[in-house]
């Protein structure tokens, strides 16, 4: 179990302490193997087949609509309209730009409309989107922050990472390009300051729960693209 005495001992050895940092150290090794995930490289390098790329943003999308409703628990116990604004913007982006990449990927790739309206998801995809519902529904704010934290942080850590080859499919670099952007990097630098802000007025229980949320989130990460992995 994940305590404040645990971030105050490891604090007190910084020299400019955050929160979120001690987050992710903590999360290791999960967040490297994440982030380093040979997959994005297979991706970026042009050598991943166009089925595998699909097959990937099939159990991909299926995080969306749990995603979605998690954004709008965020909203709804956000203690300022500043936040809901910030937050609201994202929802329109994900249900606007990034919901077009998916439906123009399985158009491209020839996704069966079976497969898009009632997809196989791999066990690891399920269990995701039993954390992120549940967190919507159980989590407070901080909680919900935090799982936002992980999703986004890491998708914008390793797509900054990667190194694109030439010729890339136009949606694969599309798919990038939607993680690896100023106003991408701004609202992940939001998150992550609202986090550290937000985690000082917890009580021990609450900043327990908010933390282990970051943990299994990431978790779940891992889990989810070692399952996506072509053999």
């Amino acid at each position: 179990m994940t305590t404040r005495a645990d971030w105050t001992a490891w604090a007190a050895q910084q020299d400019a302490p955050r929160l979120t940092d001690w987050l992710r150290e903590i999360s290791e090794p999960d967040w490297s193997a994440t982030v380093n995930h040979p997959l994005f490289d297979a991706m970026a390098e042009g050598r991943l087949a166009g089925t595998d790329f699909a097959a990937y943003m099939v159990q991909d999308y299926g995080f969306v609509d749990p995603f979605t409703a998690l954004i709008g628990f965020a909203i709804g116990r956000a203690p300022s309209m500043a936040d809901r604004v910030v937050l609201g913007q994202f929802m329109g982006m994900l249900t606007s730009d990034e919901n077009s990449t998916f439906q123009r990927t399985f158009e491209a790739f020839a996704v069966p409309a079976a497969q898009r309206q009632a997809p196989h998801y791999l066990p690891e995809t399920r269990a995701f989107q039993v954390l992120l519902r549940e967190t919507g529904s159980a989590g407070g704010y901080a909680e919900i922050l935090a799982a936002l934290v992980v999703t986004e942080w890491v998708y914008l850590e390793w797509a900054l990472r990667i190194t694109r080859a030439e010729g890339l499919h136009p949606l694969v670099g599309e798919w990038i390009d939607l993680h690896d952007n100023p106003a991408f990097q701004d609202f992940v630098a939001w998150l992550r300051q609202r986090l550290d802000e937000e985690a000082e007025g917890l009580d021990d229980a609450a900043f327990t729960r908010m933390a282990e949320c970051f943990r299994e989130t990431i978790a779940r990460e891992r889990a989810f693209h070692d399952a996506v992995m072509p053999r």
